[in-house]
């Protein structure tokens, strides 16, 4: 009787570690197949992340290109130029190089300003070289924007955006007063400088040999003069002069210039420039030229090969 009592105690643990083996067994099977998804789920979001990853670089580098062919005129000319409304507005528009004009106060402080008299912009009658500081930040435009200074602009906006910056005064105090400000806010990679004196320009290349240098041409023998000139890498032409032409595009590239022109603000003129292999130009409507450069420009393969 003892034996086969053992013997039944025997089977029944036998039958117990079966079945605690049996019910172990699925309970992992059930648990590989919960586990099985969460880890193809994990893989596919990390695969899909990737690629919208990959996309989003890809789409910003090609933003990043259409942008740089568009200058943005004074932000855009008229009541609201050269105010932070102007640049917002053309930022928000999708653009990357917003220009400046430089002035100078007889206190040495840079401003912006398209003249260098006060009067168009403001309403009020003086040259900025013989007006202090204290009276131009007085100063309301008509729009009733200040009168930024260059300072404020860089305050602003840092290296979120590229500077077209011109010297409307290029006096040694403007030159002096521009490399002050530059090297103390470390900008000199994010500016493209112009001139309408080639001096200027050849003056600031041997402190920045690297800054794109950009000459504003009004006339042919302007342009001529400027192709042989090393230190200009842009050659601007007037639109409007009839100087935004094949020959003398193919003229900048045949000196391993690059060709630009202002101001375009018709589709017709931007869709000209585009077609012909224009690599920079401003102008006052840059929605305008940021959806055409979209539709006609580098997506196109129409800047002939130079991207």
């Amino acid at each position: 009787m003892k034996k086969k009592k053992l013997n039944n105690d025997l089977i029944l643990v036998i039958a117990l570690m079966l079945t605690t083996i049996a019910i172990l067994t699925v309970m992992i099977l059930d648990r590989g197949q919960q586990l099985k998804p969460s880890f193809v789920s994990k893989s596919t979001g990390t695969a899909v992340r990737q690629v919208h990853t990959a996309a989003g670089e890809a789409n910003a580098a090609t933003e990043a290109k259409i942008a740089s062919h568009v200058y943005s005129h004074r932000g855009s000319a008229g009541p609201e130029e050269h105010s932070f409304k102007a640049y917002d507005e053309a930022i928000d528009a999708g653009s990357r190089y917003i220009e400046q004009d430089l002035v100078i106060s007889s206190d040495g402080i840079l401003y912006v300003s398209h003249d260098l008299n006060a009067v168009s912009m403001t309403g009020y009658d003086g040259m900025y070289e013989y007006m202090s500081s204290e009276t131009i930040d007085g100063l309301e435009t008509k729009a009733g924007n200040k009168v930024l200074r260059l300072s404020e602009v860089f305050d602003r906006y840092g290296r979120d955006i590229n500077y077209v910056i011109e010297l409307k005064d290029g006096s040694d105090a403007c030159i002096r007063a521009f490399e002050d400000m530059v090297d103390s806010y470390g900008l000199s990679d994010m500016i493209t400088v112009q001139s309408v004196d080639p001096g200027v320009l050849q003056e600031l290349e041997s402190k920045y040999p690297d800054m794109p240098k950009l000459l504003v041409c009004r006339s042919q023998g302007d342009f001529e003069s400027a192709l042989d000139k090393p230190y200009i890498d842009i050659i601007s032409v007037k639109e409007a002069a009839a100087l935004m032409t094949e020959s003398n595009c193919s003229a900048a590239h045949e000196h391993d210039k690059l060709f630009s022109a202002w101001t375009l603000d018709s589709e017709e003129s931007i869709k000209h420039a585009i077609e012909m292999g224009v690599d920079t130009y401003f102008t006052n409507d840059t929605p305008l030229a940021l959806s055409l450069e979209r539709e006609y420009g580098i997506i196109e393969g129409m800047r002939r090969g130079r991207e």
